[in-house]
């Protein structure tokens, strides 16, 4: 900001002066012209609040996960093998957290289930 003094001796106008006018107008934007095009789009607010939801899913999926670890350690201490059933439905979570975990990161901008299908079982 460019502050001016005027003193008695510069009573009459300038080039200076309308500079300064100009510079003040330029300064007095409304907030509305300065903000992006990108942040006013409503989709940008509905990811927005999609990523929050997939953040809270993340945090029950967790539960989800120490479930299915300690039900297998069980199935491992009692019957010497893992539940096979189990162990399918891990990999298929394991999946659909990756898929959040990029729709998050913004590393895709795939929506995950329940906008697009769960992820397909693939054994790596």
């Amino acid at each position: 900001m460019k502050v001016v003094i005027l003193t008695p001796l510069m009573t009459e106008k300038n080039e200076d002066s309308s500079v300064i006018a100009e510079v003040e107008k330029e300064e007095k934007k409304n907030f509305k012209d300065v903000i992006p095009e990108k942040v006013k789009h409503p989709s940008t607010w509905i990811t927005a609040g999609l990523v929050v939801f997939y953040l809270f899913l993340l945090g029950f999926l967790d539960l989800v996960l120490w479930i299915i670890a300690g039900t297998q350690f069980l199935f491992t201490l009692f019957t010497k093998e893992p539940n096979s059933h189990l162990s399918t439905f891990s990999i298929k979570l394991r999946n659909y957290i990756v898929q959040i975990i990029d729709f998050v990161t913004y590393s895709s901008q795939e929506r995950p289930f329940p906008f697009n299908p769960l992820p397909e079982e693939d054994n790596d």
